[in-house]
């Protein structure tokens, strides 16, 4: 197996997935794995999202994202109801894209290749959820860590998140 030395560890790298794919050769995106992510941004819910709604629950990831930036996600509109955004993202053409890597990337801001448990602190709390103590910080770890080698890598964030899993028919010729 492909890995890594970091400080004379050996790090698994991540495999390579396949994720399904829509009829235009992009990223399949169910109307059910984006409405998670809608109620995640509508906290009062509404019928409609404004650039405001959206930047306020991205910055906590995203420190520095613009109102211009924001805009673009919306494809340059002041707001997005829940069928617009579907419409504009169901036949997506991303093909060489991995949005669970690319949301990895927001829990390991210094590519070590593991979750920063400091982040999840820092997440939880500007969400509002409070403070997460010693205790619960183990207990996320040892839930979300799959391969049970005390962090939490890409293969297992992969398994925690609702999109982008890979196929297990990647290979197969269609039954």
């Amino acid at each position: 197996m492909a890995g890594r030395k970091d400080k004379g560890v050996s790090i698994k790298e991540p495999q390579a997935v396949s994720l399904p794919r829509n009829d235009k050769g992009g990223i399949l995106i169910t109307e059910d794995e984006l409405k998670v992510a809608w109620d995640f941004f509508d906290t009062g819910g509404k019928s409609k999202l404004t650039t405001n709604d959206i930047k306020k629950r991205l910055q906590t990831f995203y420190k520095d994202i613009s109102t211009k930036e924001v805009k673009f996600l919306l494809n340059n509109q002041p707001e997005i109801t829940f069928e617009e955004l579907f419409a504009l993202l169901k036949d997506n053409q991303l093909t060489n894209f991995d949005p669970v890597k690319e949301a990895f990337k927001v829990y390991d801001p210094h590519g070590t290749g593991f979750v920063d448990m400091e982040v999840i602190k820092s997440f939880f709390k500007d969400l509002g959820y409070g403070d997460i103590s010693e205790d619960d910080a183990k207990i996320i770890l040892e839930t979300a860590d799959g391969d049970k080698d005390g962090r939490i890598g890409l293969d297992d964030f992969r398994m925690m998140v609702p999109f982008g899993q890979p196929r297990e028919d990647a290979d197969a010729s269609g039954d």
